[in-house]
């Protein structure tokens, strides 16, 4: 026969196995919502505006700051300079941004954004990655930290390092 406290320690552990399966359960769920709603902001960016979701943060970012170095604007959005340089790339293609290179130093690429682009931005709404961004920088470097550990270990569990991080829901 069972004692007493071995009872309470089986039921314990039921619970915490129970309370686990129902927190993976919720982790799966917020996932889901944050992809969904990634996704289709990106749709409706596309449909409505002809730009892509990063693109469009892209606009915003040069719209709030100012005109940027390719350079800044990848610190700014904490992306690559390759994958900076292509969406520049299409954006200036499509007349919303422009590059003008430094009177001083010709090495020097500055980007601004064209009326048309600053109409865009004035229209649009503020990119899904910037309000994720925002968020992000407005927590405490613990809870930033926190953060980054617990997704880091999720890379981990699927086996994804060495996968290339772009947008998300883009090919740019």
């Amino acid at each position: 026969m069972q004692s007493i406290k071995g009872l309470v320690l089986k039921g314990l552990a039921m619970s915490s196995s129970m309370n686990k399966k129902k927190t993976i359960a919720e982790i799966m769920h917020s996932l889901r919502r944050i992809f969904k709603a990634i996704q289709q902001y990106s749709e409706e960016v596309l449909k409505e505006f002809g730009v892509t979701g990063p693109q469009l943060w892209a606009l915003r970012t040069v719209y709030v700051e100012g005109q940027l170095s390719m350079g800044e604007l990848s610190r700014t959005m904490y992306l690559h300079m390759s994958t900076v340089s292509g969406v520049v790339d299409r954006l200036e293609e499509k007349g919303y941004l422009e590059r003008t290179r430094g009177v001083s130093d010709r090495r020097v690429v500055k980007i601004s954004l064209t009326k048309a682009g600053k109409k865009l931005v004035q229209r649009g709404p503020e990119a899904a990655q910037g309000r994720l961004l925002h968020g992000l920088e407005s927590l405490s470097p613990k809870e930033v930290q926190v953060i980054w550990s617990s997704l880091e270990k999720v890379v981990r569990l699927m086996e994804i390092q060495d996968t290339k991080a772009t947008f998300f829901f883009s090919e740019e």
